[in-house]
């Protein structure tokens, strides 16, 4: 009995047996089909008591019976049973729930019993009717087998046995009637209406368990998807928390729509008050850095395009500017329609302050805090580039503070940093926004001037400049005070491109400089051939050395009271095969500035004392160095291996210097000078009283000669200040215990002078000129030591038993 119960509730339950329905799910659609089918009993009922009403009123017209009377007894007592059975599930009206198969048990039941007493109509009456009072019958039965299959679809258990009793007793009825023939051609066609009300049945069935499982399959994906939303609403959340980045989403207008929390706290604003503002609106607009990018963004929300990377300033409150970097993407629905973005917004603001911070170290002077080079060259290049028609006149000044090397040696570095920081502050006030000052190293500063009318405002700024850096700054008690030399190109007078810009300016720069300092100069075309031609003798010079076309000449000096020869002064000359004779004063200050004049002079160092060694040992020799040959850790050797190759004493060797060679290093110069003191030789301060330190000079380093400049000699019968310095000076050098010797002598008035006021030593024309060493000896000038041979063939210099009569006629 189990066995055959089982295998019912298995037919039963065999329209929603599918493979990929679950348990639960089969429970819930039985539990669909009875909300289904309740739902629908109330229509079924008033349809079959409706037409049940039409078949008992119209039988009873035309062929009344007590089986009509005891039918329609049967009609009205499952219509009672039906309407209460409605009320009863619309009192206990509840949603949809699991049943189990015995549930459907009642409805099938109902409705088998439902279509046989239906089946009982056509079966007593259909063989009593002919005509229209039987097709009549016959069509209420067909509505009524139609409306059951519609009604009891969801439930096939129960659509099946209504169609089918119902179907077969008008099926008998048919057979009963005495149609004939046609009687079979009628039973033909309720078979076939029968097969269709069966297969719609199972089809509307079908449809509905699929649109059923759809439905919940969406429902099920609609569940896990706000499950993962909602993980990743955690995550992100969490994400937003422990990282600088913000997540946030628009709408069509571009206005924020479900804030969170981590972006509230970040702009500052309550969630509440985020939500519809417009995301322009948390962005300064005024900021100069962050306007671009700003402008940027408004331009993609215009045309709804990508957001990427923007750095954009955040309005906050406070002094401190937050930048944000900004990126998001459109979104759009499968119809196309644009729904607004979704994007993330990061936190940059220390990663911006170290890169303003690496540009500033990269492009700024860290001293002094103005443009380096690079930013100059830019700003040039955009002057020089601009569109057609808007490029302006304008200058490029270079600047060179003169002797600022001196501020450094005498107040020290600090003071000169200091200096230098003041001197970039004045400038910067002095050119004001539209123009830019840049430091080139150094004591080096170049400007540019734009929108200027001509040379005059050009100048003027130049003056203005001179003026105000001529004013002493004050630091730590200090008045550090030096003076400028300017140097000034105009675009596009003198040239189109910053190289060339540049160039002639430090060609002006330098004209400036020769000029006598605290100068400004315009560049002008015989600049830029003096430099080429400066190039090309730099190359001859070059080639010089090693193509014996250097030579020195020697230069007498005498006794001022006795008129005995005392010293031979080196003097060196160049001769070209095409330049022919080119003096010293054009070709060393190439030497120096080619860093050439360290090599020739050791050359000049190793034959002067080469030359030396054939005179008497009562002359000595002076040897004129210059300032980088001091600095050079190398003179030290270079003298030292010379004296010993040579054979000459020491005492006969005298090194010239100017006041120049210690004005830079001056510690390394002095540090070298006492050097050459421990070996022998004497230290000679040249042209003294030409520059303003002379005197401080006699202070920290013991010379043993002063020669006194010729430019005071040669004005000393005609300047009384002159003759005073002179005095002054020989003075000062015997109370310090130095000779002297005086430069420049032309006449025997001057040696008459010079004598008087008592100068140790006497140089000049009116003695001799400057001549090689063998046209010296030929003249009767320069004493020259023998050369005999002794019992072993090798020579040995004697010297001359007597100069006297060289010495009568110098």
């Amino acid at each position: 009995m189990a066995d055959l119960k089982h295998r019912l509730n298995i037919l039963l339950d065999n329209g929603n047996a599918r493979e990929d329905m679950s348990a639960e799910h089969a429970a819930f659609i039985r539990g669909m089909q009875l909300y289904t089918l309740r739902s629908l009993v109330p229509y079924g009922l008033i349809a079959s008591t409706f037409n049940a009403s039409i078949c008992v009123a119209f039988m009873a017209a035309h062929a009344p019976s007590s089986a009509l009377i005891m039918w329609a007894g049967v009609m009205a007592l499952m219509g009672l049973l039906g309407l209460r059975t409605s009320l009863r599930a619309s009192r206990r009206a509840t949603a949809p729930r699991p049943r189990s198969v015995q549930a459907l048990w009642r409805p099938i039941t109902e409705s088998t019993l439902l279509g046989m007493a239906w089946a009982v109509c056509p079966l007593l009456f259909v063989p009593q009717l002919q005509g229209f009072d039987l097709a009549l019958i016959i069509c209420v039965c067909g509505g009524m087998m139609a409306g059951g299959a519609y009604v009891l679809s969801t439930l096939p258990g129960a659509a099946v046995p209504f169609v089918v009793s119902l179907s077969f007793g008008l099926a008998m009825g048919i057979l009963r009637s005495d149609g004939g023939v046609g009687r079979f051609t009628l039973l033909a066609l309720l078979v076939c209406f029968t097969v269709v009300m069966l297969r719609t049945t199972f089809w509307n069935h079908r449809n509905y368990i699929a649109a059923w499982l759809q439905q919940e399959k969406l429902k099920d994906q609609a569940k896990q998807l706000e499950k993962k939303q909602g993980v990743i609403s955690l995550l992100l959340n969490e994400f937003e928390q422990a990282a600088s980045d913000s997540l946030f989403e628009l709408d069509e207008d571009h206005r924020v729509v479900r804030p969170s929390s981590v972006l509230a706290e970040r702009t500052e604003f309550r969630t509440e008050q985020l939500i519809g503002q417009h995301v322009a609106s948390f962005f300064d607009g005024t900021n100069v850095e962050g306007r671009p990018a700003f402008q940027a963004l408004l331009a993609a929300l215009e045309v709804n395009g990508e957001i990427h990377n923007l750095r954009l300033p955040v309005r906050k409150k406070g002094e401190v500017t937050v930048w944000w970097r900004v990126s998001a993407k459109p979104i759009y629905n499968e119809a196309g329609v644009f729904e607004g973005y979704r994007g993330v917004a990061s936190n940059v603001t220390e990663k911006y302050e170290a890169e303003r911070q690496i540009y500033k170290l990269a492009h700024f002077d860290s001293l002094t805090g103005v443009p380096k080079r690079e930013r100059m060259l830019k700003a040039l290049e955009e002057a020089v580039n601009a569109p057609h028609g808007e490029a302006k006149p304008f200058a490029v000044h270079a600047l060179d503070l003169d002797r600022f090397k001196t501020i450094n040696d005498v107040y020290g570095h600090s003071v000169g940093d200091a200096y230098l920081k003041a001197t970039a502050e004045r400038l910067q006030e002095i050119i004001g926004p539209k123009n830019v000052v840049a430091r080139f190293g150094g004591d080096e500063f170049v400007i540019l001037q734009n929108d200027i009318t001509g040379r005059g405002e050009a100048m003027a700024m130049a003056v203005t400049i001179q003026q105000a850096l001529a004013e002493p700054v004050n630091v730590d008690g200090s008045n550090a005070q030096s003076s400028v030399s300017i140097g000034i190109a105009v675009f596009p007078e003198h040239a189109g491109t910053p190289a060339e810009l540049l160039k002639f300016a430090d060609l002006a720069l330098l004209a400036s400089k020769g000029a006598g300092r605290d100068t400004a100069c315009f560049f002008d075309t015989d600049l830029n051939d003096d430099v080429s031609e400066r190039v090309a003798m730099e190359d001859d010079l070059r080639h010089a050395l090693a193509q014996n076309q250097f030579r020195l000449n020697f230069q007498p000096i005498i006794s001022a009271r006795t008129g005995e020869l005392r010293a031979m002064e080196t003097l060196i000359r160049w001769t070209h095969p095409e330049r022919g004779e080119v003096g010293p004063d054009t070709f060393v200050p190439i030497l120096e500035q080619a860093g050439m004049i360290t090599t020739v002079g050791d050359w000049i160092i190793r034959e002067a004392l080469r030359e030396a060694a054939t005179w008497d040992d009562s002359i000595r020799v002076s040897i004129n160095l210059s300032p980088l040959q001091v600095r050079n850790r190398s003179l030290i050797t270079t003298v030292t291996h010379a004296l010993a190759q040579s054979g000459v004493d020491p005492k006969r060797v005298d090194f010239e210097i100017t006041e120049t060679a210690l004005f830079d290093d001056a510690e390394e110069s002095l540090s070298a000078l006492h050097a050459l003191h421990r070996l022998g030789v004497t230290i000679s301060l040249d042209d003294f009283g030409t520059g303003f330190s002379s005197l401080s000079l006699l202070r920290i380093f013991p010379f043993d000669k002063i020669k006194i400049d010729k430019s005071f000699v040669q004005q000393m019968e005609s300047s009384e200040e002159c003759l005073a310095i002179v005095r002054s000076v020989v003075g000062l050098a015997r109370s310090l215990g130095m000779r002297t010797t005086a430069e420049g002598v032309e006449t025997e008035t001057l040696a008459d002078m010079l004598r008087a006021e008592g100068c140790a030593e006497l140089q000049g024309y009116h003695f001799s000129r400057p001549m090689a060493a063998d046209a010296l000896v030929a003249a009767g000038l320069l004493p020259r030591r023998l050369a005999v041979h002794d019992n072993a063939g090798k020579p040995d210099l004697l010297a001359l038993p007597e100069v006297a009569a060289l010495q009568r006629a110098v």
